[in-house]
């Protein structure tokens, strides 16, 4: 028993083997524990220091989008014409509305904002877009309502400022046509590119349109830091590796849009546009030699400054809807009747064809012309008795080219005018150009029916009337054509782009080509006719003689079914050297020698006294002063009516 006892007591006491070893396991595994824990700590803290100090700068460094400002325009002179400037819009979230409808409503009368027809739009906007996007609530927003709305940032959480910019045409509604305008973009054209986000602003009009991708620019980033509630602490300049995206990014300003410059001269566009001003109708004046359009005026006209800031539905309406159709640039996309303007080229295709040898037969004119049992009228009541070809020009009598029309084939007349480019579009770099119309013997056939048209819609078709149609830049090509010596060149109104560092990135086209067809002995005579128009004394053209200069043109009156005749004029000057050529077209004005020749003619008094002089103009010219008005015609539309 006490055997027992003793070996009792010895194996429960402190020097006992089995509790010696399993404090030893237990130390061992404490030990292991601290030193993984102790591992995986340095792990995190050492190794992986530099990815989770990334993840953590990419979850409170926040990037934003820096558009770009668009290029500038310029005239040909480098005066500018279009700039982009500052615009800040308030926007109101729909979803944070929720709630804050009172608060809303305070901030519409702190604001001057009208909060009924703002809670109704923001209405339609949900319905129409019920991903919860921005809406704009103020277009053009004050420094009035800027300053409330960034003091009472938490009291109104549902409104956001955001800097844009806005396209300012300088000189209001001058060169309008040329210049175009801008909007946003629409849904299907932010689904159709990557490259395009909702609110950008995209040309839609004139050289904004066509040279859109030369003037937007290459868009900048800014990293801005902001704490746990989205708050923001301030800009962040440096780079960072984004930890999610495994990627560096680094902020960088953006890049504008490269620089248009114009062929327009806006001392000579501003003008033409004065000068053009309450008739409506175009001018187009260029270049012969090269096709730059130095001018081109179109009227009714518009300002582009009350589209770029963003145009309500009513005011597009009103623009929209006009009858006297301010947006429809009639420098390109208008189409005439061009009257007897179309008679030099009847004329040089009759002479090419080798038929002079019949206009010996041709009758006397006495007013009227018959055919069949049809009588086709003479402008001039009395007629003009008996003439030859060149008279017939100068004095644009209809019986004569009566004559011709009767004499061609339908092809043959049609000949006469695409030769000279008429039918088909210039290539001029303004958008929706009308190709006009020369109709041929096929075109009859599908408008009448085959044989179920007579030779008297060629008579009408030999002085310009009929379904011949022609738009201002054609004829304005037709006449720099005669007046450059038989060469066609490529009409255009932007002479170079530059890039930022003034590199020319783009460079107008102009370079002319000889008409490989072309009649020499014809076309001389009938640009010594154009100058006849001019010079003789019963040259329906007199009225429009210029002082000092020689010059060479052509009247046109063309019917109108709908009210007067449109008056039309194509002239160039000098002679001897042409600098310019230009195309007036007046709707329902009258009579083109009375109406359109002496515009013609006070427009090229200007630009040899003011232009092509060189004298300084005053400094209010400069900013976009207008020319003086032409002075009264009545005397001479007396003399012609005589």
């Amino acid at each position: 028993m006490k055997e027992w006892c003793i070996q009792v007591e010895n194996t429960n006491g402190s020097g006992s083997p089995l509790l010696g070893r399993r404090k030893e396991i237990i130390y061992l595994l404490i030990t292991f524990l601290f030193a993984v824990f102790a591992a995986r700590l340095i792990y995190l803290q050492v190794f992986r220091n530099d990815y989770y100090r990334k993840l953590a700068l990419s979850n409170r460094i926040r990037r934003e989008r820096v558009i770009a400002p668009r290029g500038l325009i310029r005239d040909s002179e480098g005066e500018k014409l279009v700039i982009d400037t500052p615009l800040y819009q308030i926007r109101v979230l729909p979803r944070e509305v929720r709630g804050n409808e009172e608060r809303l409503a305070l901030a519409c009368r702190w604001m001057d904002i009208d909060g009924e027809k703002l809670s109704a739009s923001l209405k339609r906007w949900e319905k129409k877009y019920p991903d919860g996007r921005a809406m704009t609530a103020v277009t053009d927003a004050d420094k009035r309502q800027i300053s409330i709305l960034m003091e009472n940032r938490e009291l109104f959480p549902f409104f956001k400022l955001l800097t844009k910019h806005r396209r300012k045409y300088l000189h209001g509604s001058t060169a309008a046509h040329i210049l175009g305008y801008v909007g946003e973009v629409t849904e299907r054209e932010v689904r159709s590119s990557e490259d395009i986000r909702p609110g950008d602003i995209k040309g839609r009009a004139g050289v904004e349109y066509v040279y859109d991708r030369y003037l937007r620019g290459r868009d900048g980033m800014r990293l801005v830091e902001t704490n746990a509630g989205g708050k923001k602490l301030g800009e962040y300049y440096s780079y960072f590796e984004d930890g999610q995206l495994r990627s560096k990014i680094r902020p960088h300003p953006p890049v504008p849009g490269n620089q248009l410059y114009l062929t327009i001269d806006l001392k000579l566009q501003s003008y033409v546009d004065q000068a053009l001003e309450g008739r409506r109708g175009s001018i187009v004046i260029m270049e012969p030699e090269t096709g730059r359009i130095l001018a081109a005026s179109s009227y009714p006209a518009f300002d582009p400054n009350t589209i770029s800031v963003g145009i309500t539905d009513e005011i597009w309406s009103e623009l929209n809807d006009d009858p006297e159709k301010p947006l429809f640039n009639r420098s390109v996309q208008a189409t005439y009747p061009p009257g007897s303007i179309h008679k030099l080229l009847i004329a040089y295709i009759y002479l090419e064809k080798g038929y002079s040898s019949r206009m010996s037969d041709f009758q006397s004119c006495r007013g009227r012309y018959k055919f069949g049992n049809r009588y086709f009228k003479c402008w001039k009541e009395e007629g003009h008795g008996r003439l030859e070809l060149y008279n017939a020009i100068v004095q644009s009598c209809d019986v004569y080219f009566y004559q011709i029309g009767e004499t061609l084939a339908a092809n043959t007349l049609a000949e006469g005018g695409t030769v000279f480019g008429m039918g088909r579009k210039t290539g001029v770099d303004l958008p929706a150009e009308a190709s006009g119309l020369i109709p041929d013997q096929d075109y009859f056939n599908r408008k009448f029916g085959k044989g179920k048209w007579t030779r008297g819609h060629l008579l009408n078709c030999s002085i310009g009337q009929g379904d011949i149609l022609a738009t201002p830049i054609q004829l304005a090509l037709v006449t720099s054509i005669f007046a450059n010596g038989g060469r066609m060149v490529l009409p255009h109104v932007v002479d170079r782009i530059l890039d930022q560092s003034g590199n020319t990135v783009y460079r107008g086209r102009g370079r002319p080509r000889e008409i490989g067809r072309l009649d020499r002995n014809a076309f001389g005579f009938v640009r010594k006719a154009m100058e006849g128009v001019i010079d003789e004394k019963m040259g329906t053209g007199r009225f429009s003689r210029l002082e000092g200069v020689s010059s060479a043109g052509k009247t046109g009156t063309s019917q109108n079914p709908h009210g007067e005749d449109h008056a039309l004029f194509v002239a160039f000057a000098p002679v001897e050297s042409p600098q310019i050529s230009i195309a007036v077209v007046l709707e329902n004005a009258g009579h083109g020698g009375v109406e359109a020749g002496p515009l013609a003619r006070d427009i090229m008094q200007y630009y040899f006294r003011e232009i092509a002089a060189g004298e300084d103009q005053h400094a209010e010219n400069r900013e976009g002063k207008k020319g003086r008005m032409p002075e009264a015609l009545s005397p001479e539309r007396e003399v012609l009516q005589r």
